[in-house]
């Protein structure tokens, strides 16, 4: 049995809170949750994050009876709608001088057959906990994380460098 939470914080810069989320029935044959944080505009995060989620789920939800039901076929599912939800909002953005620049995370965990397939693009991350012990499964796509990983700063550095949020991979304009 898969318990699923979801929490949202506004943070101590935005008016609106940037975030959506969508968590699946647990009944269903395919379990499904969606986590998109926004960025961009006055309302460009809000609205690039709520779009991205309504757009993957609905891809993944019109698609999934369709494909085979191997592994390969269901990452490509996932890959398939992080690329369409990436066109929707780069599209809403180029529609509206307003919007232009607006982005989002976006991350997909879609469990079948007790197996969790994600897809993950920007600084949101997916963490698989068991017992006591929480695993981190993503690799965060900023620019922190790359001087990091090719160690130029420690860990304990990346925690206060000045552009910690900085994205090198969003869905976006």
């Amino acid at each position: 049995m898969i318990k699923a939470y979801a929490k949202s914080d506004i943070g101590k810069i935005r008016e609106i809170n940037q975030d959506s989320y969508y968590i699946s029935e647990s009944l269903d044959e395919v379990q499904l949750y969606l986590l998109a944080d926004g960025m961009g505009g006055y309302n460009g995060g809000e609205i690039a994050s709520k779009l991205a989620i309504q757009t993957a789920k609905s891809y993944i939800e019109n698609n999934f009876k369709e494909i085979n039901k191997d592994k390969e076929s269901i990452l490509q599912l996932v890959g398939s709608a992080m690329e369409y939800a990436n066109m929707v909002v780069y599209e809403k953005a180029k529609e509206n001088k307003e919007l232009e620049g607006m982005g989002t995370t976006l991350e997909i965990c879609l469990i079948y057959n007790n197996r969790a397939f994600i897809g993950h693009v920007g600084d949101s991350r997916i963490y698989r906990i068991r017992k006591d012990f929480m695993r981190k499964l993503t690799q965060d796509h900023s620019y922190v994380q790359k001087l990091v990983k090719d160690g130029t700063i420690t860990q304990e550095e990346a925690s206060h460098h000045p552009q910690k949020n900085m994205l090198m991979k969003a869905l976006r304009l």
